[in-house]
């Protein structure tokens, strides 16, 4: 049974955000800040490896379905990315490399969009795409693993970019590599979404795969399961032994690596039996649509930051006195209701400001534009 528009993977396709949601926020704010483990933060980069898939995933099943490449959808999936994280850079003058979520993600949307936008009228052929893929990962393998001037010039040269991908950390002023915490954090995910592109080419294949499953009867059905059930458990526990269960450096190394083993193991046991597929938890399905609102409000709404570019460390604190779980409910309210009010604002926002009709949208955003910089001129303006 297909659940939702992105086929058989679909049904865990927003209820995984909303685990990425509760293994980012929940270890922070919980008594003792248990994220320092360094089972509980490897267990965060393979949440965040998924989210990371379904970039990739989701993006070239729309593409390669026929969604056009307009300028409009373009403008509204990277507002839609992109506009809470300015807000917040403008209103507490943060760094935009604080919510790396942001930038790593438009980046990776708009490789699979130019992957998919050059020489599209092949895109229905699987040997040219896996033409594209290929050449994509080759690609990645030399800005990321190649001469360290290739990434520097791209993103260190580049006017206005830096600024982008620069971050100063309040914590450690003794780094002082600019563009270290964005080579890192995009570094981790760098070939998963390129693994979600894979996916999203032989979803054919594994629907058919899994309808013919789904269609055996008696032992043979029985024998075929345990066989696929074996082997995905067998390739997981390998996982857990030799990567998962390494400390946070080696781990770290280990990732890029390996990050589609577990999600792969995942979806084969998530889609295992017409059951599972066909059953999902709503509350994770609905959190999922706001898990943008929900990552960059923990650092304002659920937790203390420490200040300029702060990282989020500890429950909030309204109701003095050390009553934790009384907190907890309050603060957690607040954030959700502000997370899902915000997400619906965005999208309003997104479409007044982004229309069908280019010359609209380019009216409106020049009023935008004027009325910003009659702002920006006032508040230069010092009394005699």
């Amino acid at each position: 049974m297909i659940l939702c528009s992105f086929g058989l993977f679909g049904v865990v396709f927003v209820s995984w955000r909303s685990a990425l949601f509760a293994s980012l926020i929940i270890p922070s704010c919980s008594p003792g800040n248990r994220r320092t483990n360094g089972k509980v933060y490897n267990a965060i980069r393979v949440y965040i490896a998924a989210y990371v898939w379904m970039t990739g995933y989701g993006n070239f099943f729309l593409y390669r379905r026929g969604k056009s490449f307009t300028i409009r959808r373009t403008a509204q999936m990277l507002f839609r990315l992109n506009f809470l994280g300015f807000v917040m850079c403008i209103l507490l003058n943060n760094e935009y490399m604080l919510y790396y979520i942001c930038p790593m993600h438009t980046l990776f949307t708009l490789f699979v969009l130019l992957v998919m936008y050059l020489g599209q009228a092949f895109n229905g052929s699987v040997k040219v795409l896996w033409v594209k893929i290929v050449l994509t990962f080759l690609g990645t393998l030399f800005l990321y693993d190649g001469p360290d001037v290739v990434f520097r010039g791209i993103f260190g040269t580049v006017p206005g970019v830096r600024q982008l991908f620069s971050f100063h950390d309040p914590l450690h002023p003794e780094f002082k590599d600019e563009l270290h915490e964005w080579h890192f954090r995009s570094g981790l995910d760098r070939f998963i979404w390129i693994v979600g592109m894979v996916f999203a080419l032989h979803l054919p294949e594994a629907e058919t795969a899994v309808a013919r499953l789904t269609d055996m009867r008696g032992g043979k059905q029985i024998l075929m399961q345990a066989s696929v059930a074996l082997l995905a458990l067998s390739a997981g526990a390998a996982w857990v032994y030799f990567v998962f269960m390494q400390e946070k450096k080696s781990y770290n190394e280990l990732h890029p690596y390996t990050s589609f083993v577990p999600i792969t193991v995942y979806l084969i046991l998530r889609n295992f039996t017409a059951a599972l597929r066909s059953r999902y938890l709503w509350l994770f399905a609905y959190l999922g649509k706001v898990t943008l609102e929900t990552y960059i409000f923990q650092f304002h709404i659920w937790m203390n930051t420490t200040g300029v570019n702060g990282s989020p460390k500890h429950l909030l604190q309204v109701v003095p006195g050390g009553y934790y779980w009384l907190n907890f409910v309050v603060v957690s309210a607040a954030y959700i209701f502000l997370s899902v009010r915000f997400s619906t604002l965005t999208g309003v926002l997104r479409d007044a400001l982004i229309p069908e009709d280019n010359w609209s949208c380019g009216k409106r955003w020049l009023g935008l534009l004027l009325f910003m910089a009659i702002c920006f001129a006032l508040s230069l303006l010092r009394p005699l």
